[in-house]
């Protein structure tokens, strides 16, 4: 009998000594805690829980996890000096190891903590990211902006989307060039609807630095698809395919609904004279352009491309006339190659009013009055005044150029 109390006593003795470990191990944890919630001896309370995510007790308690957060939240939140320097980003490193308690928290014992402290994040990985936006901190912005979006993905936050911080992740990730980034934040953010068309225009831009043509092209047709009236939407479209493509022609349709939309915006008028001169239809081209001039008397590109038009049609009929020997055929088509270069003549002189040191217009111009000089005296007279316009511009050019 005395031998069994022996035992017995012994046994009793092993299960204190096996509790006493058990909590030495988690005191670590608590005491990291404590020190945390009063905001004192946080690099002791950092080394304390490192050490715990080490112990065979606590390396797999949530609680663990959550303390470890948390004391990376306290160091980011407190203001002494002597903490501040305790590690680089303590944000990112505060919400990893929250996240993997709320994943390793099966019984719910520390959920309702960590959802609280998730809404702190959240404000303040907006608040990082706005900082070193304004800072062209980029790298950073679009860092802190990734996370708080990770943070609205806990079930806390229901689903909620953050289509501004979506768009600003885009364009944080555009300054640093990382294109597949901004193409996938700004996709998610034109699902959204958010910034309308310019998000698709920017999501475009974003593939076509990615080198994904395929991709660009259906993000402008959706974006179209989508806001068809949208000026930019559709000026960003015809300008793919008058510039991009081998395939103008396929502007075409674009260009009518636009026009449907917006029947008095002389640019869609001028785009499609521009498609038409590419496909070498010159009449239509010419219809097209005196259809913008009438809605813009003061469009450029409309007038001086109408009166190149006409300009390279006269001398292409002079290229002809040099060709023949006939004399009567060579004046014939000489006075066709003049009627055509007087009709240039008005258009690029609107052009030279609207931009009067247009040197490409002065030039055209000095080249149209010597041709017609022999015709009319007026015309040796301008070839005079543009001559002379052209030299003055040469001359401060040039005086320019020594300045600097």
């Amino acid at each position: 009998m005395k031998k069994r109390k022996i035992l017995w006593s012994t046994l009793i003795t092993g299960l204190v000594v096996l509790v006493i470990s058990s909590c030495s191990d988690k005191l670590y944890v608590n005491r990291a805690m404590t020190w945390a919630e009063n905001g004192e001896r946080l690099d002791t309370a950092l080394k304390s829980v490192e050490h715990a995510t080490e112990l065979e007790e606590t390396k797999n308690w949530p609680k663990t996890y959550y303390a470890k957060g948390y004391v990376y939240q306290k160091i980011y939140e407190s203001e002494k000096n002597e903490f501040k320097d305790l590690t680089d980003k303590p944000l990112f490193e505060a919400f990893e190891n929250y996240q993997k308690a709320y994943d390793m928290d099966e019984e719910d014992k520390y959920k309702g903590s960590i959802d609280a402290a998730m809404f702190k994040l959240h404000t303040y990985f907006i608040k990082e990211g706005v900082n070193s936006f304004q800072n062209s901190n980029y790298e950073d912005a679009f860092k802190n902006f990734k996370y708080s979006l990770q943070v609205s993905e806990m079930p806390i936050f229901e689903n909620r989307v953050d289509t501004a911080i979506m768009f600003n992740a885009g364009i944080a990730a555009q300054n640093m060039k990382n294109w597949e980034d901004a193409a996938k934040y700004y996709k998610q953010a034109a699902e959204y609807g958010y910034g309308e068309a310019r998000t698709y225009i920017l999501l475009k831009n974003a593939y076509f630095q990615a080198g994904d043509t395929t991709k660009a092209v259906e993000a402008l047709k959706e974006g179209f698809n989508k806001y068809p009236g949208n000026e930019n939407m559709i000026a960003s479209l015809i300008n793919h395919y008058l510039l991009n493509t081998d395939h103008p022609e396929k502007a075409l349709d674009f260009i009518q609904e636009a026009k449907n939309q917006h029947p008095e915006n002389a640019q869609y008028y001028s785009a499609e004279a521009q498609i038409y001169d590419k496909l070498d239809q010159n009449e239509k081209a010419k219809e097209s352009y005196k259809a913008a001039i009438e809605r813009d008397p003061d469009l450029f590109m409309a007038l001086y491309n109408l009166g190149v038009l006409y300009f390279n049609e006269g001398v292409d009929i002079v290229s002809k006339a040099n060709q023949t020997k006939d004399d009567a055929e060579y004046k014939k088509l000489r006075d066709q190659a003049n009627e055509k270069f007087k009709q240039a003549i008005p258009y690029m002189e609107r052009a030279l009013e609207v931009k009067p040191d247009e040197t490409n217009v002065l030039n055209t111009l000095k080249t149209l009055y010597y041709r017609l000089r022999t015709e009319d005296p007026k015309y040796l007279e301008k070839y005079k005044e543009v001559n002379a316009k052209l030299k003055q511009l040469n001359e401060g050019s040039g005086q320019e150029s020594e300045n600097k």
